[in-house]
């Protein structure tokens, strides 16, 4: 059963997001996914620059689900051993606004012609 949330939650409290939490909850706006798989994932999408250690990975997947920004979700795969995680409403709030921030900063950096544009490729 999902959490409600109240309409006007502020979001801020809970960033900055470590960078594996926010890969975490990318991975799960994506789709519901347990440990393993989420640690594949972020593998991938990071072209490996981002590999997850156990301890760390879990204790990010622990505080996530105690802020409730993750849930544990029934397996997919009907195997009960594995826990499922999929993201909560108010880790979608979250995600959207460290995305916001980190698109400001971003910006920052290409306005100080450190980053690509954005405009093919070129600075």
């Amino acid at each position: 059963m999902e959490k409600s949330i109240p309409p006007r939650v502020d979001p801020r409290p809970f960033l900055p997001l470590t960078h594996l939490a926010y890969h975490i909850l990318l991975s799960l706006a994506e789709a519901p996914a347990h440990g393993y798989a989420l640690v594949q994932r972020i593998r991938e999408r990071s072209g490996g620059l981002v590999d997850p250690g156990t301890g760390s990975f879990y204790s990010i997947i622990k505080k996530l689900s105690d802020d409730d920004l993750i849930a544990e979700t029934e397996t997919e795969d009907g195997d009960g051993r594995r826990r499922w995680y999929a993201i909560a409403p108010l880790g979608k709030i979250v995600l959207a606004a460290e995305a916001e921030r980190l698109a400001a900063q971003l910006a920052a950096t290409r306005k100080l012609r450190l980053a690509p544009s954005g405009r093919g490729g070129g600075r």
